[in-house]
């Protein structure tokens, strides 16, 4: 959806912000931008909305050149949300969401049920916050109503810059829960800065490392965690590995003999025994239920992606189970056993990668 080609940045002092960055950014993909402080991220971040401008290379969303769009409907179309949140002070939350619907020219009918829609939509109820003013409102409530403006024209993807660096730790793990959970039910495009490694972990479908305005490397979490390309990876991400060991670090692939789609079950039902437990899923990839060897079983327990293992373990403990589906969202990517989380810490104790969970 996003595609940067050859892209540089050279600011009138001589700095280099960008060298020749090259990255394609998926339609309804959780795309991180992380690394040093200087290194470019927040500089790629504001050349898709035309904040700044490149000194060579191209820019395209939706394989059309950046400098074709009207520069109003570019940024209509891209939510902005900051870590300065820069809500008005003197306008209501309500008066706050409606900025872009009332410049696009939405009637007042379909803006108010918009407003109630995204209040709602991030636990704040519209009779009680519809009429506050910014100062009412606490950090956190002031970065929600930020994310949901930036949503509030529809806008294809969403940029946003460390939006919540400035809030205390408790604050900022929920909102990042409020993120995981917004993004899987909108799926819109987003692109996100941030200089925290465990927010990157924890939101990113794919993250960028960036270094003196390079890509470093561009992987899933999991990936940068397990096979960092250079010492500077592995460094950056530190010695804290088991911390952010996760289900997905350890879970067996989607084409493991656990896990069949709703056409295959159907062919394989009559044909003898099959191995079980068989997590089933459906043509988009959701998971559908479990496959007990005479009906499907939907009310299951299943482990989230970026579940920490030591969850993991206390899971499979408490539901006395050997193997648990993995989910990101209400997607099915792989499956988890007791047996894999083992053998994946033994081993990598005896090579001294990994303290214990």
């Amino acid at each position: 959806m996003i595609t940067f080609s050859s892209v540089s940045k050279t600011f009138e002092d001589g700095t280099e912000g960008l060298k020749s960055l090259d990255f394609r950014i998926r339609e309804g993909e959780f795309f991180v931008l992380i690394g040093p402080s200087g290194c470019g991220k927040t500089t790629a971040l504001k050349m898709i909305n035309r904040l700044i401008e490149p000194t060579t290379g191209e820019i395209r969303i939706r394989d059309r050149e950046v400098h074709t769009f009207n520069i109003h409907e570019l940024r209509w179309n891209i939510g902005y949300v900051l870590q300065q949140i820069a809500l008005f002070p003197h306008l209501t939350v309500a008066e706050n969401i409606a900025v872009v619907p009332e410049m696009r020219r939405w009637s007042k009918e379909r803006i108010r049920k918009r407003v109630d829609e995204l209040l709602d939509m991030v636990g704040l109820e519209p009779s009680v916050f519809r009429g506050r003013k910014p100062a009412e409102l606490s950090g956190g409530q002031q970065q929600r109503i930020g994310v949901v403006r930036a949503l509030a024209g529809d806008p294809e993807m969403i940029v946003m810059d460390e939006p919540f660096s400035a809030l205390d730790p408790i604050t900022r793990e929920q909102l990042q829960q409020d993120i995981r959970n917004l993004q899987q039910e909108i799926r819109k495009t987003v692109v996100f800065v941030t200089h925290d490694m465990d927010e990157a972990m924890a939101l990113g479908d794919r993250v960028c490392l960036m270094r003196q305005g390079e890509a470093v490397q561009i992987d899933t979490p999991q990936n940068l965690i397990t096979r960092p390309v250079n010492s500077f990876v592995r460094q950056f991400i530190g010695d804290r590995k088991t911390a952010w060991l996760t289900a997905v670090d350890v879970m067996m692939e989607p084409a493991d003999p656990y896990l069949t789609t709703e056409e295959r079950l159907a062919e394989a039902e009559g044909r003898g025994p099959v191995r079980l437990p068989l997590y089933v899923r459906d043509q988009q990839g959701h998971l559908k239920g479990e496959w007990n060897g005479h009906s499907l079983k939907t009310d299951i327990l299943a482990i989230e992606n970026d579940t920490k293992l030591r969850d993991a373990v206390r899971l499979f403990q408490e539901a006395d189970r050997e193997v648990l589906p993995v989910v990101k969202g209400n997607r099915l990517v792989g499956v988890l056993s007791y047996r894999s989380i083992v053998s994946y810490l033994e081993k990598s104790s005896r090579e001294g990668e990994v303290g214990s969970v």
